[in-house]
């Protein structure tokens, strides 16, 4: 992506109005051209500054002594009391009179398109809120493998995420697996032969890992029924978790010639990547920017894809 092409779709990037395909071709290229950060960032400030102006506008302000004489007038309509008019901003009164069911269902309809009119204001605030200077802010409905038939629905499956990320959570973060992990070579040679000297493939640096990417430790733990080879890393400060599980695919994808890293989702703060092999998926989850993540992921991804495969193949 060019620079003259992030500018004219930057404002709908702070809109989140994108696709996820073109969100992650802006996270790229915000990754490496600082000059398009700050062009980001002096829009959001300018988008909030705007909003703040919007929500104390005087003319959007309703008068404390006129919302205090509808409240009484739309009280006593609704009591059917004889003689009540209502007085609208400048003070004139209505001279018509009319039946107590006519008065009500004004009243209601007044009310009723109040509520809605609050409704669409806070909505548009809510949408306006700009995100991360590289960050997604939360997980969009364009994640659907339907609107994004490139990618592969058996990485994208809402219940292998989360077990990614609950295994972080309980096994990196917190220490509250209620089954002990063991060694990463020993569950290679039990359960399933791709965890085999899979951490020298981690650290192989044969995708330009960063070097700042450090190695804590590495096993095999479980997660709710689901097990996990798990090598844990220290990145900018931040511990991450590099996950691979088996699956079954169903829906006919073949990996290409290299991993197609993608970010996958969002759970509970947490960012995840992912990609596929055959017969497995691979996540890497940590509380890092998106784009940061994302980084890591496909420094990493390259040798680990390679020897997965590698392995797929021999048995």
């Amino acid at each position: 992506m060019q620079c003259r092409e992030f500018r004219e779709i930057a404002d709908s990037y702070l809109s989140n109005e994108l696709m996820v395909e073109t969100n992650h071709g802006v996270i790229t290229h915000l990754e490496q051209c600082a000059e398009c950060r700050q062009e980001l960032k002096a829009r959001r400030e300018l988008r909030g500054q705007l909003r703040e102006a919007f929500i104390k506008s005087p003319e959007n302000q309703l008068r404390p002594e006129f919302a205090a004489r509808l409240s009484t007038q739309l009280h006593d309509y609704s009591l059917g009391k004889r003689g009540a008019h209502l007085v609208s901003p400048r003070g004139w009164r209505s001279s018509v009179t009319r039946t107590q069911a006519t008065w009500l269902a004004l009243a209601a309809c007044l009310l009723l398109a109040m509520g809605m009119g609050l409704v669409v204001v806070r909505k548009r605030l809510v949408e306006s809120k700009a995100p991360g200077e590289i960050a997604v802010s939360k997980p969009k409905p364009n994640d659907s493998p339907e609107l994004n038939p490139g990618i592969p629905v058996s990485i994208v499956k809402t219940e292998l995420a989360k077990s990614a990320v609950g295994d972080h959570r309980d096994c990196a973060i917190k220490f509250r697996l209620a089954e002990k992990p063991i060694d990463l070579e020993v569950a290679g040679q039990k359960y399933d032969p791709v965890y085999l000297n899979l951490t020298k493939a981690v650290l192989s640096q044969q995708g330009a890992a960063p070097l700042d990417a450090q190695f804590v430790e590495a096993h095999s733990c479980i997660f709710e029924g689901r097990r996990f080879a798990h090598i844990v890393l220290k990145y900018h400060g931040q511990v991450v978790s590099f996950l691979v599980t088996d699956f079954e695919p169903t829906n006919g994808v073949q990996p290409e010639s290299g991993p197609q890293v993608i970010t996958c989702s969002q759970f509970d703060g947490y960012k995840v990547s992912c990609f596929q092999t055959a017969r497995h998926a691979v996540f890497i989850v940590s509380e890092l920017p998106e784009g940061d993540n994302l980084a890591l992921a496909r420094a990493l991804a390259p040798s680990v894809f390679a020897h997965i495969m590698s392995t797929e193949n021999e048995t």
